[in-house]
């Protein structure tokens, strides 16, 4: 069963209900940064309810936000935005975050958010959108409680950099073949970008063969990314490219 984390973040016992019946759950992990958890519920089951792609939604399109903070509620808005990228409140990226005009109540947290056709869209969570309602695509939940049901936690890849977009100097674009770079303004101690040689006030262009033009970039390439891997960076320093070999590491948060 998937839930909002921050709903039982706190909780030492956790009861599921459905029905007339009651069973203790056990956590299988959690995700902070997407804000989902993962429980197994022995004594319970129910069907999977059907379940809407990102690709099937469309802006304006009605939906109902449900949520059991006593007895079961819903709301009634549409669809008002889908991010393809957006920062989570603890920093890290997260892809499909939807917005709707459909209020969240307290307790709504952790519920869906359906279609007129009864498919899920999303998984509401509050922490997104403090007063906005926003839920987590559900091509997004479906991956990372994959990810929890298989090693308990979500491997997110880290190098340990500070960067800023910046244009490159005249003559280094044709060298280059682009524009623009990523400025790194600092490197974490014995992070990987420090392992690796990464010094403040080089230029990032590229990573696995993909050029970091500006953040958009670089947060893609990271998406692709397995934790462990070595990898090629191009640099540019003192006016002239260099290429550096850095092992990604895992994202602690």
């Amino acid at each position: 069963m998937l839930t909002a984390n921050h709903v039982v973040e706190q909780e030492e016992e956790i009861q599921v209900v459905a029905g007339e019946n009651s069973s203790k759950a056990t956590l299988v992990g959690r995700d902070r940064a997407t804000d989902l958890a993962l429980l197994r519920v022995p004594g319970l089951s129910a069907p999977a309810a059907p379940r809407a792609r990102v690709a099937d939604l469309k802006i304006g399109q009605v939906v109902l936000a449900i949520g059991r903070p006593t007895g079961l509620k819903a709301t009634f808005g549409t669809i008002s935005s889908i991010s393809s990228s957006s920062r989570g409140w603890r920093g890290s990226e997260i892809e499909h975050l939807i917005q709707t005009n459909a209020p969240l109540y307290p307790g709504f947290s952790g519920g869906p958010l359906v279609d007129v056709e009864g498919r899920v869209v999303g998984m509401n969570s509050w922490v997104f959108g403090r007063g906005d309602g926003r839920a987590i695509a559900m091509d997004v939940a479906e991956r990372v409680a994959g990810s929890l049901l298989s090693g308990g936690r979500v491997k997110r890849p880290y190098l340990g950099i500070g960067t800023q977009p910046v244009p490159l100097p005249e003559a280094v674009r044709g060298k280059a073949n682009q524009e623009s770079g990523l400025l790194v303004l600092a490197v974490e101690p014995k992070s990987p970008a420090d392992q690796a040689g990464l010094m403040q006030g080089d230029t990032l262009i590229g990573i696995d063969g993909t050029s970091t033009t500006d953040l958009d970039a670089l947060y893609t390439s990271l998406r692709r990314l397995q934790v462990g891997s070595t990898q090629k960076v191009r640099i540019v320093r003192a006016g002239e490219l260099k290429e550096l070999s850095i092992t990604v590491g895992e994202q602690s948060r």
